[in-house]
């Protein structure tokens, strides 16, 4: 299945996305394994979109032509409003879950994504998204 993937500027790079079906008994549907440069639901590359979400980039730098429109960059600041509790709920799951983390690690007001966005600084978003997705 091909996806376009869109920068800065126009350019526009088609790609191939993956398809597996789950040997989980009880699952056996089929999901697509995005790449990391791209966001489920999203044209844009994820860079940009983490870009905007961080403030890096504004209005007045994406005013040519093929960028994105104002109304776009507005819709993923509230998308990523939504999504940022869900985020960190999911990854103090996971933590417990899966790490083991203790029960008073889950009511710590310690924020993992602040942590995972301090941490790796460009490619957060990305791999945020791949815990909420991957963990259920």
């Amino acid at each position: 299945m091909k996806r376009i993937n869109r920068k800065i500027g126009g350019e526009n790079k088609w790609l191939l996305i993956e398809r597996r079906k789950c040997t989980n008994k009880s699952c056996r549907k089929t999901h697509r394994l995005l790449p990391d440069i791209s966001l489920p639901y999203k044209h844009y590359d994820a860079g940009v979109i983490e870009d905007v979400i961080d403030g890096t980039i504004d209005e007045e730098a994406l005013s040519e032509e093929y960028n994105p429109s104002e109304s776009t960059l507005q819709r993923w600041r509230k998308w990523a409003e939504r999504l940022m509790k869900d985020l960190e709920g999911h990854m103090r799951s996971a933590a417990y879950r899966i790490l083991g983390m203790t029960e008073e690690f889950l009511n710590t007001r310690v924020s993992l994504l602040e942590g995972l966005r301090e941490r790796l600084n460009y490619g957060w978003l990305s791999a945020a998204m791949r815990i909420y997705i991957n963990t259920g």
